[in-house]
């Protein structure tokens, strides 16, 4: 294999470098905003100099229950991954070795449930929640992200089953594992970094879901992105208040992925090269 030119190589760290601009400059306006005083939060030109100040995040902390909120954001989050992983694999794989005419059509069926907007089936959400007296509960949410996570789980995990090789399968039904074992001891173990993949999607879209948490939450099972915009008033938008609880609200999102990380390297290149 040939060795990229210097040109090359310079135009590729050159994209590479705007690349990292354009995304990294959001999160650094959000940081640095984060420790500004106030007086010269908007002052133009901006300043780049000051001396930080955790004022905001004191106030973030002192003026609501913002750990509280992010408390429930977990549970949400990880209650509703954890719900789409275990079901969407199950019934990904069930689409990937049943053989059937039919099962392409099953499966975009359950993709089909991904597409509804979310506006549009807001308002029954909250009628069967208030009926069943889920509303404002964690319950609530974890239900119906899972509505959403388990079909793109499916289709996910879909793709990494039909990579397994039903030898191996066979060999283990050979050898006296019956359907249950093969599945957890054989092709899911296989699976993992489909696992992985899956369980960012699902979590990340939990975790940063903000208009069924507006709507089907009160006081009770409030979600970090809602308590954040809690900040933005008629009144008065506190920018201080609202780029800290953006920061605090990035963090878990991050150490997630980078806990994945391994994972989710090998998913996503997984089927690229045989």
């Amino acid at each position: 294999m040939n060795k990229p030119s210097t040109q090359q190589a310079i135009l590729v760290y050159t994209l590479l470098g705007i690349a990292l601009i354009v995304f990294m400059t959001p999160i650094y306006l959000i940081v640095s905003s984060s420790v500004k005083p106030s007086p010269i939060m908007f002052q133009r030109p901006p300043a780049m100099i000051f001396e930080p100040t955790l004022d905001h995040y004191r106030d973030l902390f002192a003026m609501r229950p913002f750990g509280k909120f992010i408390a429930n954001s977990l549970i949400v989050a990880l209650g509703s991954t954890v719900f789409s992983v275990f079901f969407g694999s199950i019934a990904a794989y069930a689409i990937s070795r049943i053989k059937h005419k039919r099962m392409n059509d099953v499966a975009f069926w359950i993709l089909s449930m991904r597409m509804f907007p979310p506006i549009a089936v807001v308002v029954p959400y909250y009628i069967i929640f208030k009926t069943v007296g889920l509303l404002d509960t964690p319950i609530a949410l974890i239900i119906v992200y899972s509505t959403a996570n388990i079909p793109l789980t499916v289709w996910l995990m879909k793709g990494f089953f039909d990579e397994v090789p039903t030898a191996l399968e066979e060999a283990a039904a050979v050898d006296g594992h019956g359907l249950i074992s093969i599945f957890w001891k054989v092709t899911l173990p296989l699976a993992a970094p489909g696992l992985a993949v899956s369980a960012v999607f699902c979590f990340i879209f939990s975790w940063n879901e903000f208009l069924f948490a507006l709507m089907l939450t009160g006081s009770n099972a409030q979600t970090a992105p809602v308590a954040v915009m809690s900040f933005w008033s008629s009144d008065a938008v506190q920018w201080g208040r609202i780029m800290a609880g953006s920061f605090v609200i990035l963090i878990p999102g991050v150490v997630f992925v980078l806990t994945c990380q391994r994972w989710l390297v090998r998913g996503l290149t997984m089927g690229s090269v045989k």
